[in-house]
């Protein structure tokens, strides 16, 4: 009896994508969500009490510093201010008359002085009637938008009550709570990125303002400010915020597709094709972003790093590589 010996069909070459490795800058960061707010926000009180006059602004209008929103009934003001004027004119005439009759021995000079002390007391009274009379117009503390108009012509108005609030939009921030393990590698003037839920797609630039001096007992965490350089009308105070602080930028950096990388008991490795074969090189990951995760070791520029097809691969095994294999894309 004779055997025929057949030899044993050599496997097909696994098909794979694979994405030639290149080197790019890789930016470590902090990232953290937080409010943004108005660096110069006012709730509006009158500081007396009073009758309101007349109102000067609508919800939600623009208004310029200094510019006047509320005037209460001010006619006891100004005849408050009138009479202090008068008595100013008077004490100032009597000083005049005095100084004239010291030469002549008429007036002492302790009667001059006392002359001229009424002409100061006269002024002080004539200062805090003008300071009453302003106290009736309340005026826009810096450059904003109002909030809802809670006041009207013929209401009575005391400091308790609040007749709106402003708030200054050219200047924004974005409080964050970041964890007291960051606070080693976050220093003031880093720069930041700010995105919104409200706006997405769009990303805004900040930077790092303010790092609180106390680390919060009670929460382990450091509150930290991040000034928006953007003064984008679409932005308002009270939007959430995700914040992404910038560390390090690090030169030169070999990262991969986290969909390349095979994570086993004996750790982290990826199929590299050389020679028409996948051979599985073990790596040290690093730093992870959304897609990609750092190669410390066990990669270079250059190398062919199978991204698509890995799980009918085999240490040693023949492949073919999809004509259109990308190239390494820049730091995300």
């Amino acid at each position: 009896m004779y055997f025929l010996a057949l030899a044993a069909a050599p496997k097909a070459p696994v098909p794979v994508r694979v994405e030639v490795l290149a080197p790019a800058d890789a930016v470590d960061a902090v990232e953290a969500t937080g409010t943004v707010e108005a660096l110069d926000t006012a709730e509006l009180r009158p500081e007396v009490a009073g009758l309101v006059a007349s109102v000067h602004f609508e919800d939600g209008d623009r208004v310029r510093r200094g510019q006047p929103l509320v005037r209460l009934r001010d006619v006891d003001a100004k005849a408050a201010l009138g009479e202090a004027r008068a008595r100013a004119t008077l004490a100032g005439l009597e000083r005049d008359r005095r100084a004239g009759l010291v030469s002549g021995g008429d007036v002492s000079q302790a009667e001059l002085d006392r002359a001229a002390a009424e002409v100061l007391l006269a002024g002080a009274d004539v200062a805090r009637a003008e300071e009453g009379l302003r106290r009736t117009v309340i005026l826009a503390p810096f450059d904003g938008v109002v909030g809802r108009r809670d006041v009207a012509p013929g209401e009575r108005i005391d400091p308790t009550r609040a007749i709106t609030r402003i708030e200054g939009l050219a200047r924004l921030v974005v409080e964050v709570p970041l964890p007291e393990s960051a606070l080693a590698r976050v220093a003031l003037g880093q720069a930041a990125t700010v995105r919104v839920d409200a706006l997405p797609g769009r990303t805004f630039a900040a930077s790092v303002s303010y790092i609180a001096p106390r680390v919060r007992a009670d929460t382990r965490t450091v509150d930290v400010r991040v000034a928006l350089t953007d003064g984008d009308p679409a932005l308002r105070p009270g939007l959430t915020g995700a914040v992404n602080i910038v560390t390090r930028i690090r030169p030169n950096v070999v990262r991969v597709p986290t969909q390349a990388v095979i994570r086993s008991a004996d750790g982290a490795a990826v199929y590299v094709v050389a020679d028409g074969k996948a051979a599985l090189r073990p790596i040290e990951t690093g730093a992870r972003s959304e897609d990609r995760v750092e190669a410390v070791t066990g990669l270079v520029a250059g190398d062919a790093v199978v991204v698509e097809g890995i799980a009918r691969l085999r240490p040693g095994a023949a492949v073919t590589v999809a004509e259109d294999a990308p190239t390494a894309p820049g730091p995300k």
